[in-house]
């Protein structure tokens, strides 16, 4: 392997993929907080609400027995809409990917660990086994929580094919 297929590999892949988990943790990170603080809001405002319920006249009651219903509707929908997008483990996964591919990448570029070897070709190809086996993950459900369907699937076949040349090399 060259050192400009290596060059190319760090940007075009690692850097890309840092890239890509990092964006992808931030927004579930605030997906999942904007649902949480929701939540949240509810949940205390329909306590207030109905609290408050007790002090009014005989007509406001209706009204905050209505606020109180679709403050509550709310809080379920804020924790089904959690459980089906599931953007805390997302959150946690894609930051946890990100990280994995940061410390790997700086551990090569200072040549620690299993690449303190003097051979350079050694190292490299060891650090794109383990890139790929950092972003492949350990098995497909992983992958399955992680990855919209449909996107991002060209760039990783022709991404795969070139990384295939590059071990081969």
């Amino acid at each position: 392997m060259s050192t400009a297929d290596f060059e190319r590999y760090l940007k075009e892949r690692v850097d890309d993929q840092v890239n890509y988990f990092d964006i992808s943790a931030i927004r579930n990170q605030q997906a999942y907080r904007r649902i949480k603080i929701t939540a949240i809001s509810c949940n205390v405002l329909t306590t207030m609400t109905i609290a408050l319920a007790f002090t009014v006249t005989e007509p406001y009651k209706v009204w905050m027995g209505i606020l109180a219903l679709i403050l509550s509707t709310i809080v379920l929908a804020t924790y089904q809409l959690e459980e089906f997008q599931n953007y805390g483990a997302k959150w946690e996964k894609f930051r946890l990917v990100a990280e994995q591919l940061k410390s790997e990448k700086y551990r090569f570029l200072n040549r620690t660990g299993s690449y303190s070897d003097d051979d350079d070709r050694y190292n490299m190809k060891q650090f794109v086994e383990t890139v790929e086996s950092i972003i492949r993950g350990t098995d497909i459900a992983y992958f399955s929580l992680m990855v919209e369907p449909g996107k991002r699937i060209e760039k990783r076949l022709q991404q795969s094919q070139e990384i295939s040349k590059i071990i081969d090399q």
